[in-house]
C-alpha cells in the first residue's frame, strides 16, 4: 500500500514547502549554493505519490530573447533573458536534453558550467527559470486531483506557485512548490521565499491552511564557510531559531535525521530576526560600490582600471547576492531562509570545503535525493502526532499582520 497518496485539496494539519530561488547561487563571504534543492526534494516526494516524467525533452529559442523548455511529461516552461541568447548558448542548452533531474539549477549548471544572479549570467538564469517552470507545469498537468496555481505578483517578479494536498500515513498534508524569480534573468527576488505568505503565494497558503499550520521547510545544498571546516562530507543540516521559529518541527527533523544514520548538523540559533542585518549588508555593499566608483573615476592606467572593474564584477556577482535577494522590511520578519515566524524549521544540505574546492558550485545528485526523502518522510511521520503542539507555536509566534500589511511590505502588483 502506498503510504503517500494524492488527495483532493483539503486544509492540511501541516505543510511541506520547497522553493527554487532562481540564480541565488552566490553570496557574501564565500557562500555558494544550489538554491533549487528544496524544490527538487518536494518534487521527488510528489513523484512518489504520483509518478510523472521530468526528463528534459527539448530546449529551444522562440526568439533571440526567449527560451522554451519541455519535459517528456508534457511540461512547458518559458523565460526571457535581458541581453538575449547567442546561438552558442542555445547549443549549450542541448546538454540538458535527456537529463532527468528534479533540480533546475543543477541542470542549468550542467549546461552552462555555473550560474550567477544579479544580472551577471542572464542566459543561464533564464534557462534555469524555464526548466523550473517546465517541471512545475509537469506536476500541474499530471497531478490527479485539483491543484492551486498562481503566478508571482510581487514587483518585478515572474515566478510561479503550485499547491495541493496528499495523504501521508492517512494524515492530511498540504504541499507548496515555489519558483522565485525576477524578469529577464536578473534575479533573484525572494520576497515570497520559504513560507512568507506574500501576494499570490499567500492566497494559496490561506486556501490550503498553510497560513496557520506547521511547515517543514525544504532548502538547497550550500557551502557555508563557518560550517565547512567542521565536516568532511555532505551532511544534512537542520536549522531554526528557538526564539522565533517552530521547535517542534525542528525536533521532528532532527530526530528523523538521527534515526536515518546519515551525517547531520543541527542549529537552533540561526535566522535572527528584527536586527537590521539585511539593511546593514545592503548599506555595506552600496558603500563598497561607491569606493570602487570613486577609485575608478580617478584611475589613469589600464591595469588599475582593469583591477577595479574586476573587483566590482566580483562584488556584484558574489557579495551582493547576500543582500539583493529580499526586501529589508520582509527580512526583519523572515530572515535569510524565508521563515515566517512560528511556522517551521529548515531541512537542507551542507557541503565540505573539499567539495567546493573541487566543484566550485554545489549540485544535487541521487544520494542527496535519497537521503533527503528518507529524512523528510520520517520527519512527517514524527510530526503527525505532535501537530497540535506544533500548531500552538504557530499561533503564539506568527506576526499579527494582515494580508494587506504583508503585501505592502513586498510591493505586490495586481
Amino acid at each position: 500500500m502506498n503510504e503517500i497518496v494524492p488527495s483532493p485539496i483539503v486544509r492540511g494539519i501541516f505543510g511541506i514547502a520547497g522553493h527554487a530561488g532562481i540564480a541565488h547561487a552566490y553570496s557574501h563571504s564565500g557562500f555558494v549554493q544550489e538554491d533549487s534543492g528544496g524544490f527538487a526534494l518536494l518534487l521527488a516526494l510528489l513523484d512518489k505519490a504520483c509518478p510523472f516524467e521530468v526528463t528534459i525533452s527539448s530546449a529551444r529559442l522562440l526568439s533571440r530573447e526567449r527560451v522554451r523548455v519541455t519535459t517528456s511529461g508534457g511540461g512547458i516552461g518559458e523565460a526571457s533573458a535581458r541581453r538575449g541568447f547567442s546561438p552558442f548558448e542555445e547549443s549549450l542548452m542541448q546538454r540538458a536534453v535527456g537529463m532527468r533531474s528534479y533540480a533546475p539549477q543543477t541542470v542549468a549548471t550542467y549546461a552552462f558550467g555555473r550560474i550567477y544572479g544579479q544580472g551577471v549570467m542572464e542566459s543561464a538564469a533564464a534557462f534555469c527559470l524555464a526548466i523550473a517552470k517546465a517541471l512545475l507545469d509537469t506536476v500541474r498537468k499530471t497531478w490527479p486531483h485539483g491543484v492551486l496555481y498562481e503566478e508571482e505578483n510581487l514587483s518585478g517578479t515572474c515566478g510561479e506557485f503550485l499547491g495541493g494536498s496528499f495523504l501521508i500515513g492517512g494524515a492530511k498534508v498540504c504541499w507548496l512548490l515555489s519558483i522565485n524569480a525576477s524578469r529577464d534573468g536578473i534575479g533573484p527576488n525572494e520576497d515570497a521565499e520559504g513560507c512568507i505568505p506574500a501576494g499570490n503565494k499567500g492566497r494559496i497558503m490561506r486556501a490550503l491552511g498553510m497560513d496557520s499550520a506547521p511547515i517543514i521547510m525544504l532548502e538547497g545544498k550550500a557551502f557555508i564557510p563557518p560550517l565547512a571546516d567542521r565536516i568532511s562530507e555532505t551532511v544534512l543540516l537542520v536549522r531554526w531559531n528557538k526564539e522565533f521559529d517552530n521547535p517542534v518541527v525542528g525536533e521532528c527533523c532532527v530526530e528523523a535525521a538521527r534515526h536515518s544514520g546519515y551525517p547531520c548538523l543541527v542549529q537552533d540559533d540561526t535566522y535572527p530576526r528584527m536586527d537590521g542585518a539585511l539593511k546593514k549588508s545592503t548599506r555595506e555593499a552600496g558603500e563598497a560600490i561607491v569606493r570602487l566608483g570613486t577609485s575608478y573615476a580617478a584611475a589613469q592606467g589600464a591595469a588599475e582600471k582593469i583591477e577595479l572593474a574586476a573587483s566590482l564584477a566580483k562584488l556584484v556577482s558574489e557579495d551582493m547576492g547576500g543582500s539583493i535577494f529580499m526586501t529589508n522590511a520582509i527580512h526583519q520578519y523572515a530572515g535569510n531562509g524565508g521563515m515566517w515566524p512560528g511556522h517551521g524549521a529548515m531541512l537542507s544540505l551542507a557541503v565540505s570545503r573539499r567539495y567546493i574546492e573541487h566543484w566550485l558550485i554545489p549540485v544535487i545528485d541521487g544520494t542527496d535525493m535519497t537521503r533527503g526523502l528518507d529524512v523528510l518522510l520520517e520527519a512527517a511521520r514524527l510530526l503527525i502526532p505532535r501537530c497540535a503542539e506544533a500548531t500552538d507555536f504557530v499561533q503564539q509566534r506568527r506576526p499579527s499582520l494582515s494580508e494587506e500589511d504583508i503585501n505592502r511590505l513586498t510591493a505586490v502588483t495586481y
